[in-house]
């Protein structure tokens, strides 16, 4: 996918000239990024960072995001020689909020139907809502993970960034899949949560993501867009967040839930939202969101060619028996990095249907324990 002039002309710059410092820091991300359009022409790009300063659609009021000031710490971080990076810079404003979701809409549309992988800085969290109308005009049926200290959905007849996520569930009903990590039980109503379960929402609570982070991996491989409010984030560690909370994820946390995200093969977008361009001590905030990006981008460079990039032909076909009667569980396992895929029993010849899964939750269904995982399979799926 190359940058054409179409896709160009929503962007105001490909490299802020306060920026262009670093692009003689050579072994980091600001000598690596094609960021000349001669360049995005002549080169098939993997990832293209582009920064989004809306925030018109933010709950409570708007506030100023600077995508800029997370570029400044980003380009200091170290290169990756195995990908083709680039920064179309900022996009251009709409007259209304909803011009800009068009715009984004688009864009995301384009890219990822070329092959290349957008990751959005934000903004307010609402962006999620045209990025993943994007990903299904250029998908179909996707999976979406939203990393967040609570659940978008306040009745609204408008979009807002407490709103989006019911617009999507309303919209996409049958076409795309949620989970949402990171939640924290006081900032979410029992009627908010009972509607999650009827759209088939699955949550992940904060407690769980501490417990035990690894369990999220089959999780964040099953996502085909990953949309990161750092809102999620603890105040010590995002002090400029929109809606900072003393609670939340940990640094180490944050930036491993985004290299899940990016090391999974199905994995065709990624942003981060909800961060005010005021000054914090040392821009700790800018740098913490330049680091998730980072760990995201990292396990994009780290992708082993796993399912669904290729088939199950070359794994290890497990059958593991349950106790309903004529009821079986097929197991995939790659050898080589000991991940795991399970197809659940479908009825009526219906296409087949795969999620991730651990290793943890193979060896308990082999003794006879239904793990968490599957059982959120079954009741998504009506099993």
């Amino acid at each position: 996918m190359i940058l054409e002039s179409d896709i160009a002309q929503y962007f105001d710059t490909c490299r802020p000239d306060n920026l262009k410092q670093f692009s003689t820091l050579e072994g980091f991300l600001g000598s690596q990024l094609y960021s000349e359009p001669d360049l995005q022409k002549s080169v098939d790009v993997q990832v293209a960072i582009i920064g989004i300063d809306e925030t018109r659609n933010a709950y409570p009021m708007p506030y100023a995001a600077k995508a800029d000031n997370v570029r400044y710490w980003l380009y200091q971080l170290a290169a990756f020689n195995n990908l083709k990076i680039t920064d179309f810079g900022n996009l251009i404003l709409g007259n209304s909020a909803a011009d800009t979701y068009s715009a984004v809409s688009y864009i995301t549309e384009s890219l990822v139907s070329g092959g290349v992988i957008p990751i959005y800085i934000g903004g307010s969290h609402d962006l999620t809502l045209p990025i993943v109308e994007g990903l299904w005009r250029a998908k179909g049926k996707i999976e979406i993970g939203l990393i967040d200290s609570c659940f978008d959905i306040a009745d609204s007849l408008n979009a807002t960034s407490r709103s989006y996520l019911l617009d999507i569930l309303r919209k996409f009903t049958s076409s795309v899949k949620c989970n949402v990590i990171g939640s924290q039980v006081y900032f979410t109503s029992q009627s908010q949560s009972d509607l999650l379960d009827e759209y088939g929402v699955d949550k992940y609570r904060l407690g769980a993501v501490r417990q035990n982070i690894n369990s999220l991996e089959p999780v964040l491989r099953d996502c085909d867009f990953v949309s990161f409010d750092a809102s999620a984030v603890r105040q010590a560690d995002m002090p400029a967040a929109h809606q900072p909370s003393p609670n939340g994820l940990y640094t180490e946390e944050a930036c491993q839930l985004a290299n899940f995200a990016g090391i999974s093969d199905r994995s065709k977008a990624f942003g981060i939202f909800g961060i005010v361009s005021h000054n914090t001590p040392l821009d700790i905030s800018a740098h913490l969101t330049a680091q998730i990006i980072w760990h995201y981008i990292y396990g994009v460079s780290q992708r082993e060619n796993d399912y669904p990039a290729c088939d199950f032909s070359r794994y290890k076909k497990i059958f593991v028996k349950l106790d309903t009667p004529n009821t079986d569980i097929v197991f995939y396992q790659n050898q080589k990095n000991d991940r795991f895929w399970m197809e659940l029993p479908q009825k009526n010849d219906v296409a087949r249907l795969v999620v991730s899964c651990s290793k943890t939750d193979y060896m308990k269904l082999v003794n006879n324990e239904i793990p968490d995982r599957i059982k959120k399979a079954f009741v998504r799926y009506g099993i």
